[in-house]
């Protein structure tokens, strides 16, 4: 079920974005089956480890499989397969296409019984990694040539330590009027620490370590953005303008949170800013920083995916043409980038293969016609609007009777309904069907890969198309309200 999604409006950032991890630390089993697994220092689930081409020995490890895999945007690259020799001497080797490379990897073991592995960052030259024990930990892992352990212990600390001092104010505050001598005594303090912290931030601006940079990216996910703040709307603010300003977008691609912060500032847009100029503005401040092609396609994917799960096609359609325009979507494979070239508002609608089912339903049969967009307001109608829907979709159920309730205003403003079903169970078709009163009702049990469905782009449910008399696309909505506004 491809449902749009449904995001309670007064969500802040850090709730949003607290339920997106950092790429794990592998694992812990439990403990009646642990017999050896690695454990390095965890920061947020990474450890800290960075190397270009990494000298790797785990004698006691020897035979076990593993997989290494770099991380390019929302994609997971494996670059290696292989196993452990006896000796337990190996080594992880970026592939010349990524070379290069900086950013975060992930060492796993995969045929272990109680699993294992290491999550680390690449600072683009080598460097060697051994551990001579059964189980691996903090104290007996030797970094040879680059040792960012105690580095990001040190800055994960201090970092802390300002951000604990700067909340225990914050929450201190709020115990005391603001008439009572320690209200002004914990304001102070903690205006304090939000420079302190703004100090250490600037402070790793000067840091050349990807650490450095890598750690404002986390704070992200958490809810921090480069200054602190105690109310929850400014948080937000604050995470849209590092995002959209500030952030490096090459160490964001090579991060592994690269998904995580994109739907978070999706969700940011849609349901707490909710203007659609706003975010054709921030969204230029983040087109104009994208050089590179491949990062600009997925970048533009994953927004995309996300506006249309949460109702927002007219966010699409508001940048579209800057997408189009730019030259650097290298592909618009893909039923979230087809939104940038079919149906799009202005544009002829395709035309639709509408499908009836006859006979025995357990035979599946069906009847077919191609009726093109032309042909569609007939009998005397103005316009068409199209809706493509789900039956068990929440927001599907609760559009339809909307739909149904409006029938006859709809009727009178010389709209035709024409209702496509994402349903794969004819039935579940047939049941829901019944309740809407206009005629044209369809359903190819094919799903959300119906040709419909692919023709018209529509990658969540529900999605509508106002069609004026010659099928020209007019509007593309998810909200009943917007198209009688518009109407």
């Amino acid at each position: 079920m491809a449902c749009r999604s449904v995001v309670s409006q007064n969500k802040t950032i850090k709730n949003k974005a607290a339920g997106v991890s950092t790429p794990a630390a592998f694992h812990q089993p439990t403990k009646e089956k642990v017999k050896y697994w690695l454990v390095v220092f965890i920061f947020l689930g990474l450890s800290s480890a960075f190397a270009q081409s990494i000298s790797m020995e785990f004698p006691a490890f020897a035979g076990k499989t593993y997989d290494f895999v770099i991380f390019q945007g929302s994609k997971a690259e494996k670059v290696m397969q292989d196993t452990i020799p006896q000796n337990g001497k190996f080594t992880l080797t970026i592939p010349e296409k990524y070379a290069p490379y900086t950013g975060m990897c992930r060492w796993l073991l995969t045929n272990s019984e109680t699993g294992g592995g290491i999550d680390m960052a690449i600072p683009g030259h080598d460097f060697a990694i051994s551990c001579l024990s059964d189980k691996p930990d903090n104290t007996n892992i030797v970094y040879t040539g680059f040792d960012a352990v105690n580095e990001l212990n040190r800055l994960n600390g201090e970092q802390q330590k300002i951000i604990d001092r700067y909340e225990t104010m914050s929450r201190a505050a709020r115990l005391y009027d603001t008439t009572h001598p320690l209200y002004a005594t914990f304001q102070k303090e903690k205006a304090v620490q939000a420079q302190a912290y703004e100090r250490f931030h600037e402070g790793l601006k000067q840091n050349s370590n990807y650490n450095a940079r890598f750690l404002p990216i986390v704070n992200l996910m958490q809810g921090y953005a480069h200054r602190l703040s105690d109310d929850e709307y400014e948080k937000g603010q604050l995470f849209n303008e590092y995002f959209t300003r500030h952030m490096s977008i090459q160490d964001l691609y090579v991060s592994g949170h690269w998904e995580g912060i994109i739907q978070s500032w999706v969700q940011y847009q849609a349901h707490v800013v909710n203007d659609k100029d706003k975010f054709a503005q921030d969204f230029k401040a983040l087109h104009d920083k994208m050089t590179n092609p491949a990062q600009y396609t997925d970048f533009v994917g994953k927004m995309t995916f996300y506006l249309t799960q949460y109702g927002k096609d007219d966010y699409v359609q508001a940048i579209a043409n800057e997408v189009i325009r730019s030259g650097k979507i290298t592909s618009y494979e893909g039923k979230t980038m087809q939104a940038y070239v079919t149906a799009m508002v202005g544009s002829q609608a395709p035309a639709l293969i509408l499908t009836r089912h006859i006979g025995d339903v357990a035979a599946h049969e069906h009847e077919k016609k191609v009726l093109q967009s032309s042909d569609l307001a007939r009998d005397g109608y103005d316009g068409t609007l199209l809706i493509f829907y789900q039956s068990g979709c929440g927001p599907c159920e609760n559009l339809m009777p909307q739909l149904s309730g409006n029938y006859e205003l709809l009727k009178e403003k010389g709209i035709r309904l024409i209702s496509i079903s994402a349903d794969e169970n004819i039935q579940v078709f047939d049941n829901t069907a019944r309740q809407h009163p206009w005629p044209d009702k369809y359903c190819d049990e094919q799903g959300m890969n119906g040709p419909n469905f692919t023709a018209y782009g529509v990658a969540g449910t529900p999605t509508m198309f106002l069609l004026d008399a010659q099928g020209r696309i007019e509007l593309r909505a998810a909200s009943l309200d917007d198209i009688i506004s518009y109407l």
